[in-house]
């Protein structure tokens, strides 16, 4: 009898366990097929409510998380995704990305503190424990998949706001020659470019940027912005015109959402 009852009760615990995995993979279709964002990670997080060991339902969510700019629960995610992938090259670059933007702001806002900083004559900040964090992350990806391209330019940019120019510069260099994506090597020209500048060496900076603008047409918004910054500014009229140009590309941010290099949206 207790034979029985012990075999009646596995069963059910076998069949509630594999109702709960359906249910859940159920929840994380709903996700896939859902046209809105909110109820995406809605559908996401009850999958992982039933299955907290769905590796894919923490992907998926931690990507709508950073397009919503809810950065810690990003990492969060990626951090889970980790823990199941342990060789998944695409959530370290992901965590990485997302702790330089968690650290840097977005894109323009990025470029506006290295202006101030450029005409304050501080440099740019050499700050930060959540770039390290971002270097740290985007190395290992570049580990188990040295041919990442995205990478090698998204550790670039890292490189650069911390001042390291000489591994800025060689990442850029190796992820224009791997290629791939035109926004990531379009964004390894605009690295170099943003050094050159800062060097001085002018007609390179132009050179860069008019090649990660033929790249990619959303460098023509910043392209002249980006470049003006470099040189002395002889007048006030051009330091009012400077200003200017800094508000017409805040408004093409807060507008068009054009941030500091997204990766390729999935549903």
């Amino acid at each position: 009898m207790k034979k029985i009852l012990f075999a009646a009760l596995a069963y059910l615990a076998l069949t509630a366990t594999a109702g709960w995995s359906q249910d859940a993979m159920d929840f994380y279709n709903r996700g896939l097929e859902s046209s809105l964002a909110n109820k995406r990670v809605e559908y996401f997080s009850k999958a992982i409510e039933l299955n907290p060991n769905l590796a894919i339902a923490y992907e998926k969510r931690a990507l709508h998380y950073y397009y919503q700019r809810k950065y810690d629960k990003a990492i969060n995610d990626y951090s889970k995704l980790i823990e199941f992938k342990p060789l998944e090259a695409n959530a370290y670059m992901m965590r990485g990305l997302t702790y330089l933007k968690k650290e840097r702001g977005g894109w323009i806002k990025a470029e506006i503190d290295s202006l101030r900083s450029h005409f304050s004559k501080q440099g740019l900040p050499r700050s930060g424990e959540l770039l390290e964090k971002a270097i740290a992350d985007l190395s290992q990806a570049i580990e188990l998949d040295p041919k990442r391209a995205s990478a090698y330019s998204y550790r670039a940019e890292a490189y650069r706001f911390m001042g390291m120019t000489k591994e800025s510069l060689h990442d850029s260099a190796v992820a224009i020659q791997l290629g791939g994506d035109s926004l990531s090597i379009a964004s390894a020209h605009a690295t170099r470019a943003k050094i050159y500048g800062q060097q001085g060496q002018h007609e390179l900076a132009e050179a860069e940027f008019r090649k990660a603008m033929e790249l990619n047409p959303r460098f023509y918004v910043f392209g002249f912005f980006l470049l003006r910054y470099f040189d002395d500014i002889p007048s006030l009229e051009e330091v009012h015109w400077m200003g200017l140009v800094g508000i017409i590309a805040v408004a093409f941010v807060l507008i068009f959402q054009i941030t500091l290099r997204r990766p390729k949206k999935e549903r």
